[in-house]
């Protein structure tokens, strides 16, 4: 049997990198195409890639909250998002190359972010593509303006033993480690529906998840003043395929060991 061909757009980052890595170890051949290593969606030709079995699409301007929020970003997320769609989803069209679209719980018309996600769904749907929505992926990434909520909150408690929210921490989330979001995505593309949430159905709000934190590594914990954004909808929950090996203690962990690891290299 032909070994698959995997084109992984966006494979440099926390989903990607595990992806590509799942991928390999599946015995598949995978190019990883992403910013992060020279190609820019945005303006780089796909061409070359017109002979690979499958894409995965998930390539984005993202980034945690305090990115996505942050209104001098609501242009750039607008005018790269808009760019990475209309070449990628062109080059899809043309090729007519099964395709998984990763979206997000956050597709909503009331956020900039949300906008271009639906976008992204909408243009999915008209080529006959997989949609996967996740519901706030985490693991270890090097803290940036674009890193997420657990790796902020793991990092602060490492190096000041304090968390401060942002918030008040009340708004709930459901969180997925980068891992079981791979390995649940990979089967995603042999399964005959088009549309999935891929996440396990546990809310946490936010200072519960500070807390949970804060406890492991002996740190406080202060919350704000600001309510926080809450997209409490249900999912479209496909538990029926999924099966999930972190809980959020088990993955909140290997956090932690992956920033006292950071740290060390740092000093």
């Amino acid at each position: 049997m032909a070994q698959t061909r995997n084109l992984v757009l966006g494979g440099s980052g926390m989903i990607g990198s595990h992806l590509c890595k799942y991928l390999l170890e599946k015995g598949e051949e995978v190019i990883n195409l992403d910013l992060l290593n020279g190609f820019d969606l945005r303006k780089d030709d796909l061409s070359t890639y017109k002979n690979v079995d499958f894409v995965w699409f998930l390539a984005w301007e993202v980034g945690g909250s305090k990115f996505l929020t942050d209104k001098n970003n609501y242009l750039t997320i607008l005018k790269n998002n808009t760019k990475i769609c209309e070449r990628v989803f062109a080059f899809l069209e043309e090729t007519k190359i099964p395709f998984v679209f990763a979206s997000t719980q956050l597709a909503a018309p009331d956020n900039v972010y949300g906008v271009t996600k639906l976008l992204g769904e909408n243009w999915t749907k008209a080529l006959g593509g997989k949609i996967v929505r996740f519901w706030n992926v985490y693991g270890w990434e090097d803290p940036s303006e674009r890193s997420h909520v657990v790796t902020d909150m793991v990092l602060n408690a490492l190096t000041h033993k304090h968390i401060q929210l942002m918030t008040t921490g009340e708004e709930e989330r459901q969180f997925i480690y980068g891992a079981d979001c791979v390995k649940n995505l990979y089967l995603i593309k042999s399964l005959k529906e088009n549309e999935f949430d891929l996440s396990n159905g546990n809310w946490i709000s936010i200072k519960n998840l500070g807390e949970l934190i804060a406890g492991k590594l002996q740190a406080t914990l202060s919350v704000g003043t600001t309510k926080g954004y809450n997209n409490h909808i249900d999912p479209q929950f496909n538990t029926k395929y999924f099966h999930f090996d972190y809980d959020l203690n088990k993955g909140v962990d290997e956090v932690i060991e992956n920033g006292r690891r950071y740290l060390t290299s740092k000093n």
